[in-house]
């Protein structure tokens, strides 16, 4: 309880230091920090602390570098805009909720009136007036549904938007598969659930071989056009096996929770022997430009992995693929303090 107590209290004075709102952005950006979550993103928050231009614009450029969250600001203005729309309509409701307190006295008014026996003259102008008084009641009532109507509709759209620049925010936009920041998010859920649950979880790193080269020699768009195939496979394979996702350039990760190294090892093999089975014809040239390779690299986490312990272990096994010929698979050694 001491240490979170101590985490947030740090967390509490970086934000007042850089005169950051309290907004769940800046206090996940201010935790990350605390928590020393990115060694990276740790030494840029130092050098602009010391350099005092630790502030709003800096927290949102670090952000966006490190963390690719430039999406949230999109949320934030939604919430924003939502709020707004729920002010509108609890001013209408509060006006409303006056309207009928008055309409209640006037009514009030009229029965004690009508209790003392009046001349038909003065019972005519009461109900006069009693009818003028519950007309007005009505159009205020059709206004306020109206409004109700509307903002509901405003919201349910604005709620579609939030769902809609949440969803993008974490998916690729060139393959379609979860980006670099849902795999870390997924990853970070499972690594807490395999040690719970102590069975086993690996992850798998993956690289199209001499993809630059392809690049230069096709083009980028082929290029793009094979990143599309190598996604779209991986969204067919590994469906039902575990979590595919686009880590940058011509990289992709899967993690396969359940799965120990020799399983995740022989999963690694079939679809490295799928993908070269494919070959890449180009529609422009009306052509086939021959088939493309993978090299894969192999973890398993240990009981005493960090997430960038666990990563880096992965991405050691595709850089040994790589010196080792490329077009294969290179599976860590195994440890003895496996998670499961």
């Amino acid at each position: 309880m001491t240490d979170t107590v101590e985490t947030l209290e740090r967390v509490k004075a970086l934000m007042i230091e850089g005169g950051l709102p309290p907004t769940p952005i800046n206090y996940d950006l201010c935790y990350r920090y605390v928590a020393a979550t990115d060694a990276g993103f740790v030494k840029a928050v130092d050098a602009a602390r010391r350099e005092g231009k630790f502030n709003g614009r800096t927290a949102t450029r670090l952000r966006a570098t490190f963390f690719g969250q430039t999406e949230e600001d999109v949320l934030a203005e939604l919430m924003d805009e939502t709020k707004d729309q729920l002010d509108r309509i609890a001013e209408h409701v509060e006006s409303s909720g006056g309207d009928a307190r008055l309409y209640k006295q006037a009514l009030d008014g009229s029965s004690r009136s009508l209790e003392k026996g009046l001349d038909p003259d003065t019972h005519r102008a009461l109900l006069t007036k009693m009818a003028a008084a519950t007309q007005a009641m009505i159009e205020k009532t059709s206004q306020l549904e109206d409004q109700l109507v509307s903002s509901s509709k405003e919201i349910l759209s604005l709620r579609r938007d939030l769902e809609k620049a949440r969803s993008e925010s974490r998916t690729d936009p060139l393959t379609g598969l979860p980006n670099r920041k849902a795999f870390n998010a997924y990853l970070e859920a499972q690594t807490a659930r395999a040690l719970a649950d102590r069975k086993p979880l690996t992850l798998c790193f993956l690289d199209i071989d001499h993809f630059k080269n392809f690049n230069d020699r096709w083009g980028h768009a082929l290029g793009d056009e094979v990143l599309r195939l190598v996604a779209q496979s991986m969204e067919h394979f590994f469906h039902g096996l575990g979590f595919a996702a686009r880590y940058g350039g011509e990289e992709f990760v899967i993690v396969l929770p359940g799965k120990d190294l020799e399983a995740a090892g022989d999963i690694a093999e079939q679809f490295r022997d799928f993908i070269g089975s494919r070959t890449i014809r180009s529609k422009q040239r009306n052509e086939d430009v021959g088939k493309i390779t993978l090299s894969l690299g192999v973890s398993q986490m240990r009981r005493d992995d960090s997430l960038e312990s666990f990563i880096d272990r992965a991405d050691t096994a595709l850089y040994a693929a790589k010196q080792g010929g490329r077009n294969q698979v290179a599976i860590e050694a195994p440890a003895t303090e496996v998670a499961a």
